[in-house]
């Protein structure tokens, strides 16, 4: 599984990718960002007037008149301040959005070694957490970081045509803030990726154990996990406390110097009032604008965190679609029509470096023959199905089907023709009409209904109240072990394969099922090419060869009947134990 050479950079071309489709959302929140920067820099002013007329010699309506004014100015920005808010928010999930489905189709795409390693909670937490954490950035960030200077703009260059020691304090104020905190805005990056990691990390450990809780409390592990649970999320705590003591660094510099700057303007203010140069309204004007030039900094250091925070996802992120399957697509996209070959080559494979799996498996099926796999747990018979359906790459070798290398293949040529049963059977919420033609609008309820008929599944879809409209929860909890196994199968005779890979699947089912559905099997594998992994030998009365495994190697392959009738060979051997275990 490949990992990247180093720490990818965020780029910009990389977010614009993901802003532009909203670029014009972007542009009214802007907007609308300005006008609540103008309606701030009012409203202190309306107030500096009504102050210097209730203290001169104002009228009741021109007072009146300003509250008026003030009231409307309150709300208009109030008003701006939720839609600002709504907008910001729907730009944040379309833009994520698209983040996530492009994760998710890429993670998808990845080989089995990379899956094999990453549990679906660490998966979940980089897909969708490290992503939550971008989305104050694509809603917000942006936008606010221009209104946050707009309105430090507008506030210092009002001051600056009032009273220039006090407008030159507060850009001293403003220019050293800012700088500070953009001189340490990545402080917190790292730990942020640390903390992102140890989330990931306990939803793994949660999902891990949650699927396996059965065994867990039956193995009295309930003990060991608490304390695994205890550890994990000590990590959570550990990594989060120092990210966030990072992340808040510049927000507690601004404020050290916010408070010198507000002492030196009141100082200023009060002196220049007792004086008599400038009114109360103008001294409270002077306060209130001081006050203000705190918020955008305040707004520029909360924006510079979440900036970290999402930094550090978006990082997790690019690290996460840098990765690339060690599966590479070939180029050919068509197969020989009807039954496909199949042959082995020399093939050697290992799922680790240091345990090899098969060691120089060589055999050959020839169009439309059926080849059972008999071995012990462990001998390599289910690798050998993965290696044809290219979940892995060989370590030595060549496997031809339809007589060509199956690395020159486009992997979805090669799916289109390769159907595969086994005997985990993977059903999501749905409609039955999805979990049967995995969204393949080409199929008709007519086929469906046909394929099902031969299955022994429709009267069971007739009798639900929606037919195939009707819907499966997750993991087919509605259903029964042998219906589950049998929709399965339906999958496959939809696809109508030229080569059929069945991993024991009548394993779960009943004798009366069981009867029926080998009836269906064999019209199946009559026209494909077949091999079936047997764990009963019962189920390869039909085939033509037999191929016996052990530890990875070929002990004997040949003819069905042949081997049967040959009392020293392995398959007998085999026969013969199974009708004394069938008598005993």
């Amino acid at each position: 599984m490949p990992h990247p050479p180093h720490q990818p950079n965020v780029s910009m071309s990389w977010l614009l990718q993901y802003l532009r489709p909203v670029k014009w959302r972007m542009l009214l929140l802007m907007l609308m960002l300005l006008v609540m920067t103008g309606l701030q820099l009012v409203n202190p002013q309306i107030v500096q007037r009504f102050i210097d007329a209730a203290t001169g010699s104002g009228t009741v309506s021109s007072l009146l008149g300003l509250a008026g004014m003030y009231l409307v100015v309150a709300v208009l920005n109030q008003l701006f301040t939720v839609s600002v808010d709504y907008l910001g928010n729907d730009v944040s999930w379309r833009a994520t959005n698209r983040i996530r489905a492009n994760l998710l189709k890429h993670v998808l795409r990845l080989d089995m070694r990379f899956h094999n390693v990453k549990t679906p909670g660490e998966m979940i937490e980089r897909i969708d957490g490290d992503v939550t954490h971008m989305s104050n950035f694509f809603a917000l960030f942006i936008a606010k970081i221009v209104g946050s200077f707009a309105l430090l703009a507008g506030i210092l260059g009002y001051m600056y045509t009032y009273n220039w020691p006090i407008a030159l304090t507060m850009t001293a104020f403003t220019c050293l803030s800012v700088g500070v905190m953009f001189a340490i805005r990545d402080m917190g990056v790292k730990a942020s990726q640390s903390e992102r990691q140890a989330n990931a990390a306990l939803f793994s450990l949660i999902e891990e154990r949650i699927a396996g809780i059965e065994d867990v409390q039956a193995n009295g592990g309930v003990p060991r996990l608490m304390n695994r649970y205890h550890r994990a999320m000590r990590a959570v705590f550990l990594a989060g406390r120092r990210a966030w003591m990072l992340r808040v660094m510049p927000w507690n510099i601004t404020v050290v110097m916010f408070t010198i700057a507000v002492t030196v303007v009141l100082m200023i203010s009060v002196r220049l009032y007792l004086k008599e140069e400038i009114t109360l309204g103008t001294l409270f004007l002077f306060f209130q604008y001081t006050q203000m030039l705190n918020d955008p900094i305040e707004q520029l250091g909360d924006q510079l965190q979440e900036f970290q925070k999402a930094k550090s996802g978006m990082r997790r992120s690019q690290e996460l679609l840098s990765l690339r399957s060690e599966i590479a697509d070939g180029d050919e996209d068509e197969l020989p029509d009807g039954p496909l070959s199949v042959s082995f080559e020399r093939v050697n494979f290992s799922y680790n470096e240091d345990q090899r799996i098969l060691h120089d498996i060589s055999f050959e099926l020839k169009p439309g023959e059926r080849l059972g796999l008999i071995g012990r747990t462990g001998s390599g018979k289910s690798s050998i199905s993965r290696l044809l359906l290219r979940l892995y790459n060989l370590d030595s070798g060549v496997i031809r089907v339809g007589g060509k290398d199956i690395r020159s293949m486009r992997l979805e040529a090669l799916y289109r023709r390769v159907g595969m049963v086994t005997q985990d059977v993977q059903l999501f919420d749905g409609t039955l009409r999805d979990n049967l033609t995995l969204f393949n609008p080409h199929l008709s309820d007519e086929e469906i209904l046909e394929t099902t008929g031969r299955l022994g599944l429709r009267p069971w879809i007739e009798a639900m109240p929606a037919g195939l409209d009707a819907r499966l929860s997750a993991g087919g909890a509605s259903l029964s072990a042998g219906e589950a196994q049998l929709f399965a199968l339906t999958r496959v005779f939809l696809t109508q394969p030229s080569l059929v890979i069945l991993d024991e699947p009548s394993s779960r089912l009943d004798a009366a099922t069981e009867a029926a559905l080998q009836t269906a099997v064999d019209q199946l594998l009559e026209q494909s090419t077949g091999i079936v992994i047997a764990h009963r030998l019962s189920t390869l009365d039909q085939v033509d060869k037999i191929m016996v495994l052990r530890q990875g190697r070929i002990v004997e392959f040949g003819d069905r009947t042949a081997l049967a009738q040959d009392a020293s060979s392995e398959y007998a051997q085999l026969l013969r134990t199974n009708r004394q275990e069938e008598l005993a």
